[in-house]
């Protein structure tokens, strides 16, 4: 497992590099002030920019471990942050790692997602070297499912009430794609 660290990557519309302080208010107007971003989450959204700094500071300090893969969503057009996406909780002896990820509303639905999340799958499998990668879906949020399934991602099974919310305990979907399943770009790159 290579800890290269957050590089930059480029899909056909976006761009995803290290998060800096200054997208900190882009990040918080486009996505992070949203119930219904955060509504398939176990947190709510924050209550205001000061807060949200904090978590933009942390995230910002955190680059320097080599082992933290973060990402804002550039959008090409605009060179405004629309989205966020992860690799964490990385486990190096199991080669393994979380996935997660935001994207403002105004963008919702016409692919971006998906070709976010394909590229950083590429960049966990070719570039990192990682064997899984999984993510979690509450019930309820079928966009999302159908992102990670584009991506090649399978069902492997639910967390009956995983999560407490709202007064409410929630079932988390568990999907996940191995090295072997990944049909990507590692061969076409040595080849």
């Amino acid at each position: 497992m290579n800890l290269i660290g957050t590089r930059q990557i480029e899909t056909g519309r976006c761009i995803l590099r290290r998060i800096r302080p200054e997208d900190c208010e882009a990040m918080y107007e486009n996505w992070a002030r949203y119930e219904e971003v955060c509504r398939y989450f176990p947190f709510h959204p924050v209550s205001g920019l000061a807060e949200y700094r904090e978590k933009v500071e942390k995230w910002v300090s955190s680059y320097d471990s080599g082992s933290c893969f973060h990402w804002v969503v550039v959008w090409k057009d605009s060179g405004e942050p629309v989205g966020t996406i992860n690799l964490g909780n990385v486990d190096g002896s199991c080669m393994m790692a979380d996935t997660c990820y935001m994207l403002s509303p105004r963008l919702w639905n016409i692919g971006v997602m998906t070709e976010v999340l394909r590229a950083v799958l590429r960049y966990a499998f070719c570039e990192i070297g990682l064997n899984r990668v999984q993510a979690e879906v509450f019930r309820g949020n079928d966009a999302s499912a159908k992102v990670l399934e584009k991506c090649g991602m399978k069902y492997e099974g639910t967390a009956r009430q995983k999560y407490f919310k709202d007064g409410v305990f929630i079932d988390a979907a568990q999907y996940a794609i191995i090295r072997e399943d990944y049909e990507g770009a590692c061969e076409k790159k040595t080849s």
